[in-house]
């Protein structure tokens, strides 16, 4: 919060009931294991926990104060706010704190590539100021406001993460962010199960250019222009094969990916074909500021992707490619074309299921295989129930593991076929593939 921001200051924002002492409030908190000295510990219900039920804890742990429903009687020198819904208090704190904050705002949703997007746009823009971005892939209704409630005031840029799995989800991020830049990475197969269809993923995505005003500029995909033709044409910055932003010349190696746009050369230290786009999308936001492209060319080769995106270990007699943070019909096929792409003669793959995709995940574990017979790989290791469909299309040497167990099993006996090969892992985040890298490791 601003500095010396009291707890009656906050009881108003809130429209709250406040009991006990007016102290100074360091931060937010949802997680009562998380709480540091200072903090406000807000009591959110979920479907599986009610915060409430942790509200002693997290007054043993240091909260300052709590925000709760219900009426709490707080321990001497500390204080209690009561409102008819925390989770509407966390949002006026969110918005609160957009309105005081005097920076630019960059808000980026899309299908696939949006935490890497968001870290690639802070690292670049880490080059000509002060950058704060959403933590982690703090992007849900409760994460994105909680992660605005803690955000710093006091510097340059906001770079924030706005996902959704249905309708109407970006339009509520969208109006508590209020983004100047407004980014869409990709549009394809994601979370159908709550969107339903690709048209819903395009209309739902389109939500970010909701509360737009004359300040407000848009950067998409080449092909997405079609799709939201109400954007004015002086406020649109394109990327892609036909876009305004347009890589050339991309080769891919274990080193990472270079490309050349606007006849420059560039180098990020990633091993993706879907990191150019990644990369053109924030040279967009990099036009939209008034930047020249140019000018971070040093600062990519200095970019270093998160754990479990395409992720290069090496280990004694084989490296291992790790994707296995999560996973869509999209990423998947992002994966597949770099793998196509990788000068590496004996790949393995060990593929996990992709989630969420409802009555479409017979369709695209069965499109996977197809891609699968056009690589010619050594060998591939199916996992999951929804893996069935792939293994049941391919066609070449192949082993399937309905359960974790089983594929433990398999890959013990296949230990001497890792010799000298590139191993390549991708699944949803629920298979939670990296437990494969655990054993690996000794763990």
């Amino acid at each position: 919060m601003q500095k010396n921001f009291k707890a009656l200051e906050l009881s108003s924002l809130i429209n709250g009931c406040f009991y006990g002492t007016n102290n100074s409030i360091k931060g937010f908190s949802i997680d009562s294991r998380k709480i540091n000295k200072g903090d406000v510990f807000i009591a959110l219900k979920g479907s599986r926990f009610d915060g409430h039920d942790f509200i002693r804890e997290a007054f043993e742990k240091g909260a300052v104060g709590v925000i709760s429903e219900k009426d709490i009687v707080p321990p001497k020198g500390k204080f209690v706010i009561k409102v008819n819904s925390t989770i509407k208090a966390l949002q006026k704190i969110a918005k609160y704190k957009r309105s005081i904050f005097k920076g630019k705002v960059i808000g980026v949703a899309g299908s696939a590539g949006k935490t890497t997007t968001k870290e690639l746009i802070a690292h670049l823009l880490s080059f000509k100021g002060k950058v704060f971005k959403t933590p982690g892939n703090l992007n849900s209704q409760i994460g994105l406001p909680l992660a605005l409630a803690n955000a710093p005031v006091d510097v340059n840029f906001w770079v924030l993460e706005l996902g959704a799995s249905k309708l109407g989800e970006i339009r509520k991020l969208t109006e508590i962010s209020l983004p100047h830049i407004r980014v869409i990475t990709s549009l394809g197969e994601e979370h159908l199960e709550g969107f339903g269809s690709i048209e819903n993923v395009i209309k739902g995505n389109g939500e970010i250019f909701e509360y737009w005003n004359e300040n407000s500029f848009a950067i998409i995909p080449d092909y997405a222009k079609d799709f939201y033709t109400f954007l004015p044409e002086d406020r649109i910055i394109t990327f892609g094969n036909s876009g305004i932003i347009k890589a050339k010349d991309i080769e891919i190696s274990l080193e990472g990916t270079s490309f050349s746009v606007e006849n420059t050369k560039f180098f990020v230290p990633v091993i993706s074909k879907g990191i150019v786009d990644n990369v053109l999308a924030s040279f967009g936001v990099l036009k939209a500021l008034g930047y020249s492209i140019r000018d971070f060319k040093e600062k990519l080769r200095s970019f270093k992707q998160e754990w479990g995106r395409m992720e290069l270990l090496r280990f004694k007699d084989f490296i291992v490619i790790n994707d296995a943070y999560n996973a869509n019909p999209l990423s998947f096929k992002n994966f597949l074309e770099t793998a196509r792409e990788i000068p590496f003669k004996k790949k393995i793959f060990i593929l996990g299921d992709m989630l969420e995709l409802g009555k479409h995940s017979k369709f695209y574990h069965e499109e996977v295989g197809k891609v699968l017979n056009s690589l010619n790989p050594y060998i591939v290791v199916f996992f999951g129930e929804n893996m069935k469909f792939t293994y049941d299309v391919y066609q070449g040497k192949k082993f399937y593991a309905k359960t974790y167990d089983e594929l433990v099993k398999i890959l013990n006996n296949l230990k001497n076929e890792f010799k000298d090969s590139l191993v390549l892992l991708k699944g949803s985040r629920g298979m939670r593939l990296e437990r494969i890298i655990e054993i690996w490791e000794g763990r």
